[in-house]
């Protein structure tokens, strides 16, 4: 099976930064993406195996979803970006929903911020 993704993040923040924000040290102002627990590869043979163990149908292709990574972690607003079907779409939903592990969120100015992530699951023999 080949194993193909594609994978984005972008930080959501509603207020601006603090004077004290700004004067932190370059370090601590580097942009970060989410992260989950082992990496993006782990995650994705997660969602593989658990996507494609309860799909049924014949038909090939890939599903993508985009979802909030929390400040704490946690993933909220799962929604389909790119649909394949409905029966496809419904279980990348549901496995996504299904992971307990909280991630490490995104950072901006050495704070934690919502980050919107989105990742394309394959289903069937691509």
């Amino acid at each position: 099976m080949l194993l193909s993704f594609v994978i984005t993040a972008k930080a959501q923040q509603n207020n601006k930064p603090t004077d004290s924000a700004a004067r932190q040290s370059q370090n601590t102002n580097q942009e970060t993406v989410p992260e989950p627990p082992g990496g993006i590869g782990v995650f994705m043979k997660y969602m593989i195996k658990y996507t494609n163990h309860q799909y049924n149908s014949s038909e090939t292709g890939k599903v993508t979803l985009s979802f909030v990574v929390e400040k704490d972690g946690s993933l909220t607003e799962p929604k389909i970006v790119h649909s394949l079907n409905t029966e496809a779409d419904g279980i990348a939903i549901q496995v996504l929903k299904d992971h307990n592990q909280k991630w490490k969120p995104a950072m901006q100015n050495g704070q934690p911020v919502r980050a919107l992530y989105t990742i394309s699951v394959p289903f069937g023999k691509n």
